[in-house]
């Protein structure tokens, strides 16, 4: 079902229901007061006629019978009968009409004051009348057909505008969803209209303020972030394809080279030794390849432990060391806390050592003087660590992409590498809900900074 549709039933029900609940409370508390006025008008007439009766001297009963037969104000079928103090009957307005009144009943309304009852489809009323010899009882019925015939009509009247509203309320539930669902529809036919070929394209809306409106702006964003994945999917696999395509060409030239003649041990072993170097570096790149594949898809936040960051940057700077004889990392020990706790977080203790040693790495790397400068700070629960060097810096229009798989800067050139380093760094600090950023003053100076919070999943 259309959401136009299911808003105009969901209107019209709700609507409808309003609508009977109201007319049925208008229906029933009209037939209420018709007959609260039905009975006091025989209530009127049954103390008028006690009055004349009991007060009125020149009246006697029949008198008073031909008074209420000249009555206009007569209702159908009506009937008045008083009873003395000895509950006998002192008079009958009717003589053709009767409903029968026993002593009980007389009683009754002596001891009540007011009785309602009915006899056959006759409505009776009973009421005392005080008199300077005693109380009277009289009693006042009549057939209530005014009350029913305009309790038929005010049903007839409510039916009839009740089924009236019904239908109005569906037009205009109907036009006013049209209008509501508008915008929806218009974004469906934009999302519609966008293509993988057309990625730079956005919705847009009349209202921003409104829930479509911020749906339009949510969807806005994730084309965005379609897009940016989209072209760092190109960028990645061009940046591949180039990786891999040198170590290939040097090979098949090399190869070529040595069968186009015979040549000497030597020549060949060299060759050999060249292949074998180009070879080693593919295997490289694909090991880094499912190194940062391995870090995307893996689960390793089910297996974290509490570990200690400070142990880890000290075998990263070991490692680090190692590799080079030349490479010298500095760390800096004056704002580490005393309490041991707060240098725990939870996470993977490879992974991290992983992450910090590439940093140094590449610090020394980068440094003329091969030195890379660490610091370790705890504030307000966040580890916070920095590693910085100086040398060449990083040009600011290399700063967005310099975390891209294989993206290599103009500075990086002449080093040796394949640009999947600090793409691995930071998948890493995100995968254990981290940060990293980086500074650098061109020909001065780079620095990098991880923040990690103590023990957070």
């Amino acid at each position: 079902m259309q959401i136009r549709s299911r808003l105009t039933y969901q209107f019209t029900y709700l609507v409808s229901a309003i609508l009977f609940v109201s007319y049925l409370i208008i229906y029933i508390f009209s037939q209420q007061n018709y007959k609260e006025n039905f009975y006091s008008r025989l209530r009127q007439k049954a103390n008028t006629a006690a009055e004349l009766l009991v007060n009125v001297n020149q009246v006697d009963s029949k008198l008073l019978r031909i008074i209420d037969r000249a009555n206009r104000d007569i209702l159908f079928r009506e009937n008045i009968m008083a009873y003395d103090t000895c509950n006998e009957r002192i008079y009958r307005s009717n003589d053709t009409i009767s409903f029968h009144i026993d002593v009980n009943r007389v009683k009754e309304v002596r001891q009540k004051k007011e009785v309602r009852f009915a006899y056959e489809d006759i409505e009776i009323l009973g009421t005392v009348f005080a008199t300077p010899e005693g109380r009277i009882v009289v009693f006042a019925g009549a057939v209530d057909q005014y009350s029913a015939e305009n309790a038929k009509d005010l049903k007839n009247i409510l039916i009839a505008l009740f089924l009236l509203f019904v239908f109005i309320v569906v037009i205009s539930g109907w036009f006013f969803a049209g209008r509501a669902v508008n915008p929806i529809s218009e974004v469906i036919k934009q999302v519609d209209n966008l293509s993988p070929k057309r990625l730079e394209e956005r919705l847009e809306s009349s209202d921003s303020e409104d829930e479509i409106g911020k749906m339009v702006s949510t969807i806005n964003r994730l084309l965005e972030r379609i897009e940016n994945a989209f072209k760092l999917q190109k960028t990645f696999i061009a940046n591949v394809s180039h990786e891999l395509k040198n170590p290939l060409t040097k090979i098949s030239s090399q190869l070529e080279v040595s069968l186009l003649k015979e040549r000497a041990a030597e020549d060949y072993k060299e060759t050999i030794a060249s292949v074998l170097e180009d070879t080693q570096e593919l295997a490289a790149i694909t090991e880094s390849l499912l190194e940062l594949n391995k870090i995307s898809v893996s689960d390793y936040q089910a297996s974290f432990q509490l570990i200690r960051i400070d142990e880890i940057i000290w075998e990263a700077r070991s490692l680090t060391q190692k590799l080079n004889a030349n490479y010298k990392v500095n760390i800096d020990t004056s704002f580490m806390p005393d309490d041991e706790e707060e240098l725990m977080i939870r996470g993977d203790e490879k992974l991290i050592l992983t992450a910090i040693k590439n940093l140094m790495e590449n610090a020394c790397k980068f440094s003329p003087k091969h030195c890379a400068f660490v610091g370790l700070r705890v504030h307000h629960q966040t580890i916070n660590v920095r590693v910085k060097n100086e040398g060449k810096g990083i040009p600011k229009s290399d700063l967005p992409y310099i975390f891209q798989p294989f993206f290599r800067g103009e500075n990086t050139a002449s080093s040796k590498g394949y640009g999947i380093g600090l793409s691995l760094v930071e998948r890493i600090i995100h995968l254990h809900y981290g940060t990293i950023q980086v500074q650098s003053n061109p020909n001065e100076w780079t620095e990098f900074s991880i923040s990690l919070s103590q023990g957070k999943h």
